[in-house]
């Protein structure tokens, strides 16, 4: 210190006072360069200005007193020690002084040679322990700053001042680096730490102005009291831990993308947790997930949010060689970003022309284990520029998603073969159950069988064309009258058995079969052994081969000796009916029309008495009844055995007919009422005999069957192609057990009468004449409607279909 003289500052508004420091320094043989002032403001200028290795300072000078000048001088972040020199020895004035930053202090009355070497020396051990603290501070990779009590600066290392962007001699401009949010919270501790003298850390965000970001900080202070507790320092320090931070953030996320990964079984929840995650994760706005197609030539929109749906209408599936961040993804295998509109713009022109509302953007390739799959896509509508950090976190949250989406895939894939393998199982032991049902009822099919076939006493038969062998079962032998076994083997042993009359026939149907597969149908004779003859119907189907070369025939037999006796006995029972008919109608029909007309004659002559008129008209009246039922007989005789009654069709008008039938019955039954209504047209083609008879049988019936205060009502319409006629009355209903078989021959209702004139044929020829002119008749009887016959008549004879050769 002797070799290299002290630059010192003195600064005190005596004369005497300056002089008495520099006889001191004198006297201690002090090497020393002094420069003096004798006021506050030149004092500070100079300690602002030039460096000191040691300032004293008067504590009472004009204008600025010794005390501002130090606080000025501390909060510029002088480090230049500095003794002040007081004319008093107030302790409250010592400690106020050292809380504003001073080195040490000393009464101008102590002011002595040894006394202020002792300080000066004191001061430079300080100073150069501050020096060296503070070159440590300069290469520590933290900030290091210390404080006064009050949280004022009175030091901050270069990092701190670079970081944050503050002017070097300004630190009080610190609180401006803190984050808003995190300034209560630093705050807090703070106080909490000036209350208890127990350090503190926290964590807040310092602005960092090289890259205009927020970073996380870990500040940690530490408080020095004296010997009262008071705090005097504060020394402490920032622990730059956003990397940190954000890197167990990224953990963190990932962690919580792989749970949320295992949770999503399959392709379409993996690509939701992909989606959500990465807008999550990056503060995105929106984002989508489009796969390889199957022709592995272009995109297809899997999924998306909302907002991009809206926006991609029209890009469900995308060419792969289309200019796009996305495609370019998929086919470079590596992470497209771009931060703003103008760059998108540049390098993807398409999507310029689209007008997007998104700015920024991150395409990540989802890359399974053989190939790439697809990409993820997120969307910022602000300009965005992702750092490392975060592009790391995208190509982490790619290779999990795509792991994870190859995974669900074959899952998917082992679930659909489980699913179709089980399906198969159930179809198979479907299968085989309904094999075994179907066997079960075929065994119990062949057993019925085998027993309606006894049971009824049908034969069956297999020929073998090609080679001529026949089989036939146990039935057949009976039906045969052989003996049980194999007695018939070939077709040549079976034409013997054939009665001789129809052999030649059974022979030629057998050839037909044989040479062009035809089937086989036959009633014929066959002799017994004893010598009976049986009639025996056998029907046989012959099957062809895929050239159409008939290979074998299988067919049945069935006695009908019984059935053929009974057709015979009827035929004869038929011709004696048309035998007694004809008698009826021969023998009768003449000896009633002589009675008739005999009677006639003597009811014409003049002067015959009342009773002699009653009587005569009485005969006519039953010979007219004898005629009817005689009528009655032959039609039903007709329809029964003749195959119905023939009818005469001719050109005339229905409604015509239906009118004179109806005022002929009205004129011999005066005391009646009978009204008739017609509709449309009535021309056609029919028999009108026939229907007249028809009609009359109907109005006979309702006036018979009803109150005889009560009208008839006979209703004609015409439609197109038919005419429709409704008789009804207001008699008691038909019961309902008697309808079902009202047309039905010789029968007759609990209601008619004593049947005079009547056999119960009336409704059963009615309905056999409507059906010879291919019409039909209805009948409907209710309590309170009374009963209503309804006959349709088409207009003309059906047309025959044309003949088809076989």
């Amino acid at each position: 210190m002797e070799e290299q003289p002290l630059r010192l500052l003195v600064a005190d508004d005596d004369e005497v006072d300056r002089l008495a420091v520099r006889r001191a320094l004198l006297k201690a043989g002090l090497n020393a360069q002094l420069v003096e002032v004798s006021d506050g403001a030149s004092a500070l200028s100079a300690l602002m200005e030039q460096s000191f290795d040691c300032a004293f300072l008067d504590f009472q000078m004009p204008g600025e007193d010794g005390l501002s000048v130090l606080r000025q001088a501390r909060a510029a972040l002088v480090e230049t020690p500095i003794i002040m020199l007081t004319g008093q020895g107030d302790e409250h004035i010592a400690v106020e002084l050292m809380k504003a930053g001073a080195t040490d202090y000393l009464g101008k009355s102590a002011l002595t040679p040894e006394r202020l070497t002792h300080l000066l020396r004191q001061a430079q051990r300080l100073h150069e322990a501050e020096q060296q603290y503070r070159t440590l501070a300069e290469v520590l990779p933290h900030t290091i700053w210390t404080s006064r009590p009050n949280g004022e600066l009175d030091y901050i290392s270069r990092r701190g001042f670079e970081d944050s962007g503050m002017a070097p001699g300004d630190p009080s401009q610190w609180p401006k680096a803190v984050h808003p949010e995190d300034m209560p919270r630093l705050m807090e501790r703070w106080h909490h730490s000036l209350r208890t003298g127990e350090p503190y850390e926290v964590d807040v965000r310092i602005w960092r102005k090289s890259d205009s970001t927020w970073r996380w900080h870990l500040v940690r202070a530490l408080p020095t009291r004296d010997a009262r507790g008071r705090v005097v320092r504060w020394f402490g320090t920032n622990a730059d831990i956003d990397d940190q931070r954000r890197a167990q953030e990224r953990a963190s996320r990932l962690q919580a993308v792989t749970a949320a990964l295992s949770e999503a079984p399959t392709p379409r929840q993996v690509i939701e947790v992909i989606i959500t995650q990465g807008v999550t994760a990056l503060d995105a706005q929106s984002g989508a997930v489009c796969l390889m197609a199957e022709d592995g030539q272009s995109l297809e929109l899997a999924s998306a949010t909302d907002n991009v749906r809206t926006m991609t209408r029209g890009l469900e599936r995308i060419p792969l060689d289309a200019p796009l961040a996305v495609t370019e993804a998929v086919r470079t295998d590596r992470l497209v970003l771009f931060a703003n509109r103008e760059e998108r713009d540049r390098r993807y022109p398409t999507v310029a022309r689209l007008d997007l509302p998104y700015e920024a953007a991150a395409v990540m390739p989802l890359r399974g284990s053989r190939g790439v799959m697809g990409a993820l896509v997120v969307n910022f509508f602000q300009p965005r520029t992702l750092s490392p950090h975060e592009q790391e976190f995208c190509l982490s949250l790619a290779r999990q998603g795509a792991q994870a989406l190859e995974r669900a895939r074959l899952y998917e894939a082992a679930q659909q073969a489980r699913t179709a393998a089980e399906e198969s199982e159930a179809q198979l032991r479907s299968v085989l159950a309904e094999r075994e049902r179907m066997e079960a009822t075929l065994q119990e099919r062949d057993e019925r069988l085998r027993a309606a076939l006894w049971a009824s006493g049908t034969g069956t038969f297999r020929w073998d064309i090609r080679t001529g062998a026949l089989e036939w079962d146990e039935n057949l032998d009976q039906l045969y009258g052989l003996p049980p076994g194999r007695t018939v083997q070939t077709i040549e042993d079976f034409y013997p058995l054939v009665h001789p009359e129809d052999r030649a026939e059974v022979e030629r149907r057998n050839s037909a079969c044989a040479r062009e597969g035809a089937d086989f149908e036959l009633d014929y004779r066959v002799v017994w052994p004893d010598g009976r003859v049986h009639w025996l119907s056998s029907k046989g189907k012959t099957f062809v081969d895929a050239n159409g070369r008939p290979l074998y025939m299988t067919g049945a037999c069935v006695d009908i000796t019984a059935q053929k006796r009974q057709e015979a006995e009827a035929r004869q029972l038929a011709e004696f009916e048309r035998q007694i008919l004809g008698i009826v109608s021969h023998d009768l029909r003449n000896p009633l029309s002589v009675i008739r007309i005999s009677a006639s004659m003597l009811l014409a002559r003049e002067g015959l008495d009342e009773r002699a008129s009653k009587n005569l008209t009485r005969i006519i009246s039953a010979s007219d009844r004898a005629t009817r039922l005689i009528r009655d007989l032959l039609d039903f005789s007709q329809a029964r055995l003749g195959g119905g009654i023939p009818v005469e069709r001719k050109r005339m008008d229905l409604f015509e007919l239906a009118r004179g039938v109806v005022e002929e019955l009205a004129a011999s039954h005066p005391e009646r009422q009978m009204e008739m209504a017609q509709e449309g047209e009535g021309a056609g083609e029919w028999d009108g005999d026939r229907l007249a008879q028809v009609l009359g049988n109907l109005v006979g019936n309702a006036l018979q069957h009803s109150p005889p205060e009560t009208p008839v009502r006979v209703s004609c319409r015409g439609e197109s192609g038919q005419v429709l006629l409704e008789v009804h009355n207001q008699g008691s209903p038909i019961e309902a057990s008697l309808l079902p078989d009202l047309f039905e021959p010789f029968r007759r209702g609990r209601h008619a009468g004593n049947g005079a004139g009547s056999v119960g044929l009336g409704l059963y020829i009615t309905r056999q004449l409507v059906l010879a002119h291919g019409g039909g008749i209805t009948v409907t009887s209710r309590p309170g409607d009374g009963t209503r016959f309804t006959v349709r008549l088409p207009r003309r004879a059906p047309t025959p279909p044309p003949f088809q050769e076989a």
